[in-house]
């Protein structure tokens, strides 16, 4: 995943989650679209891909844990007093 500009981490929440997924690799996009979008099961998700179920479920977590992880930080002073 590459690092977004510093100015996205003043905008506002839906459009850093949104940044965060275009900054994706286009395999772990494909996997949220279908999971959570489609909202497929993991193992068609897995099928409409081509990769093993389990391979599905680890990038699922790990492109989650990492959008998450990147939405948590800390914003900067003055958006705080907006938000505040």
């Amino acid at each position: 995943m590459r690092r977004l500009p510093v100015a996205v981490s003043r905008l506002p929440l839906h459009v850093r989650a949104a940044a965060e997924v275009e900054a994706l690799e286009p395999r772990e996009r494909q996997v949220l679209a279908l999971c959570l979008i489609e909202q497929l099961t993991p193992l068609e998700a897995a099928g409409a891909l081509h990769m093993p179920v389990g391979e599905l479920e680890r990038t699922l977590a790990s492109t989650l844990e990492q959008i998450a992880a990147a939405l948590a930080a800390p914003r900067t002073r003055r958006n705080a007093r907006k938000v505040a």
